[in-house]
């Protein structure tokens, strides 16, 4: 499972559980400072034996006992990787921001991984001799990060003498960003509001997990 579907899962339960996204950033900070998978899920388990000793309210401590099931959940595997934990953990915190803003969103998401459960898996027999497997109809995904060398069509969202800024896909800008660099444009002008076929030529993750796509005109179409 890619960074990104991780942590809209992680992100949906931390939802689920009216998670105070202030509370899961102190977590991210404790991982961005530690940069240590096994650190982490000590410091949470640490507080949820000890953190009355130092936490007065009971609604900070359900907070933190949540975090803790939820990242044994979607983390776990994710612990001798820290740097993609990190990630992962960022990119969950900022669109559990949006889930909160957006329930609907988290609950369609929610109601999708329940349909999907509970959908079969085996073969279902058609007659005596013959068995056919049963058809799933594919789950909606959310939108993926384009990778390097793929080309889409991004709305040009801002333009300046650095460069062009542009939406990609449907994600928000929030979470992912491209930029076309003004030595990359090439003699190419855009408008904001244009839709410019572009190709990733470099991707790179602020602290923040904010993801910056480093993109370039791509060629035209062969007719």
């Amino acid at each position: 499972m890619s960074v990104f579907s991780t942590a809209h899962i992680l992100a949906a339960d931390l939802a689920g559980a009216s998670m105070d996204p202030n509370e899961a950033q102190k977590v991210l900070a404790y991982l961005r400072k530690t940069q240590d998978g096994k650190l982490f899920f000590d410091y949470l388990r640490a507080i949820k034996k000890d953190g009355r000793a130092v936490i007065r309210s009971g609604q900070t401590l359900r907070y933190y006992d949540e975090l803790l099931a939820a990242c044994e959940r979607h983390l776990r595997p994710l612990q001798d990787k820290p740097e993609e934990m990190l990630y992962t953990l960022a990119w969950a915190i900022r669109l559990l921001r949006y889930y909160r803003a957006v329930p609907e969103a988290a609950e369609e998401l929610a109601e999708q991984r329940l349909q999907e459960a509970k959908r079969p898996s085996q073969t279902l027999p058609q007659d005596s001799s013959q068995q056919t497997t049963a058809t799933i109809p594919p789950r909606p995904t959310a939108p993926q990060v384009p990778g390097i060398g793929e080309v889409f069509g991004g709305r040009v969202r801002s333009v300046e003498p650095e460069g062009v800024q542009l939406q990609v896909k449907s994600l928000s800008d929030d979470l992912v960003i491209g930029v076309i660099r003004a030595e990359a444009l090439a003699g190419r002008q855009y408008r904001v509001g244009d839709t410019a076929r572009v190709e990733v030529i470099a991707i790179r993750t602020l602290k923040s997990g904010r993801v910056v796509l480093e993109l370039k005109p791509a060629a035209k179409r062969k007719e």
